[in-house]
C-alpha cells in the first residue's frame, strides 16, 4: 500500500508526507514524547489511517530505542513491564484487525475519536497512585486498551504511560521503560501489518526511511528544546491534537 502511493500519488503529496513527518519528529525532539499524536492527524490530510500506522511502525521503534537501552538494567525494565505485556499483545492484535477490517472512512472516524480520547485523557491527566496489590491487574488492563489504540492508530503509548506515572515512575525510570515499551510495541506492530494482505515487507522498507525526515524534526527540535517551555508547547499541541480529531470525525462522518 505505501509502495502505491510513491508510485501513484502526485509529488505534491509525497512532499506533503514528508514535510508531515518532519513536524512529528519536530515534537519528538522538543518535548520527548508525543510523535504519532501530531503525525496521525497531519499524515491523514494526506494518505488513509491505515497507511498511516505502517508509516509510523519503524520510526516509533528507531526513535524509541536510544532511550530504551539507556542506562543499563533494560532485563530488568522488561520484567517491570510483563503486566502491561500480557495485555499488550491480544489488544495490539485486536487493534489491527479492526484497522484492517473497516473502511476508509469509518477509519477516519475511529481515529478522530482515538485522537479526541487520547488527547484529552492526556491533557487532563488524572494524578493516580496505585497500590502494589493493583499493579497487576491494572498494568494487564491498561496495556490492554494501548495495544487496541496501537493497533488503530499507532498510539499504543498514552494511556500506558498514565499507568506508568500511577505505578511511581518518574524521570529517567520512567522515560526508559515508556521507550522500551514503545520499540516492543511498534515493532509487533510493523510485523502484524506486514504479515497482513494489504502490506507486504517492502512497505517495512519505506517506513523505515521514513526516520530521515523524522531525524531531521528531532534534531531540529532537540535544539529548540531550551527555547520553548516544554509543559505550554505540550499543552498547545494536545489542543491541537484535539481539533484535528475533531476535523478528521467530521470528515468521516460527513464525506
Amino acid at each position: 500500500m505505501l509502495i502505491r502511493i510513491l508510485y501513484i500519488d502526485q509529488p505534491h503529496i509525497v512532499a506533503a508526507v514528508v514535510c508531515s513527518l518532519i513536524v512529528a519528529g519536530l515534537l519528538k525532539g522538543t518535548i520527548g514524547v508525543g510523535m504519532p499524536v501530531i503525525a496521525l492527524p497531519l499524515l491523514s490530510l494526506f494518505i488513509d489511517v491505515k497507511s498511516v500506522a505502517m508509516l509510523l511502525s519503524m520510526p516509533l521503534i528507531f526513535s524509541n530505542l536510544p532511550q530504551a537501552l539507556e542506562g543499563g538494567k533494560t532485563a530488568r525494565s522488561l520484567m517491570q513491564l510483563t503486566p502491561v505485556g500480557i495485555g499488550m499483545i491480544p489488544g495490539l492484535f485486536l487493534g489491527v484487525r479492526i484497522l484492517l477490517a473497516i473502511d476508509a472512512n469509518t477509519a477516519r472516524i475511529v481515529a478522530g475519536l482515538v485522537l479526541i480520547g487520547v488527547g484529552g485523557i492526556t491533557l487532563f491527566a488524572p494524578k493516580l497512585a496505585l497500590p502494589p496489590r493493583l499493579v497487576l491487574p491494572a498494568g494487564i488492563a491498561f496495556g490492554f486498551f494501548g495495544g487496541i489504540l496501537g493497533g488503530l492508530a499507532a498510539m499504543a503509548g498514552p494511556l500506558v504511560f498514565i499507568f506508568m506515572l500511577a505505578k511511581g515512575l518518574r524521570g529517567k525510570a520512567f522515560t526508559k521503560e515508556a521507550s522500551l515499551y514503545l520499540v516492543i510495541s511498534s515493532a509487533l506492530l510493523a510485523i502484524l501489518l506486514a504479515a497482513s494482505r494489504e502490506f507486504s515487507w517492502l512497505d517495512l522498507l519505506i517506513s523505515t526511511a521514513a526516520m530521515l525526515p523524522v531525524g531531521l524534526g528531532m534534531y531540529a527540535g532537540q535544539h529548540m528544546r531550551d527555547r520553548i517551555a516544554p509543559e505550554t508547547f505540550r499543552k498547545l499541541v494536545l489542543i491541537a491534537v484535539i481539533a484535528a480529531g475533531a476535523e478528521l470525525l467530521r470528515h468521516g462522518l460527513f464525506s
